[in-house]
């Protein structure tokens, strides 16, 4: 991949709220489904760190 940026970057660094903002302006089913995988890993990674931070 020739990319300046990688994809895991390019994930890592949108937010919870633009990959729903992406989420809702779509209208293509498999995009949808690609983009809810992304949101709902987001918010587990968000909910591990969380969770990580919690008990030490």
């Amino acid at each position: 991949m020739e990319n300046s940026e990688s994809l895991y970057e390019l994930f890592k660094n949108m937010s919870v709220g633009e990959l729903e903002a992406q989420l809702a302006s779509t209208d293509d089913r498999e995009e949808k489904i690609f983009l809810r995988a992304l949101v709902n890993l987001k918010l587990q990674l968000v909910q591990e760190k969380i969770v990580g931070e919690m008990l030490l």
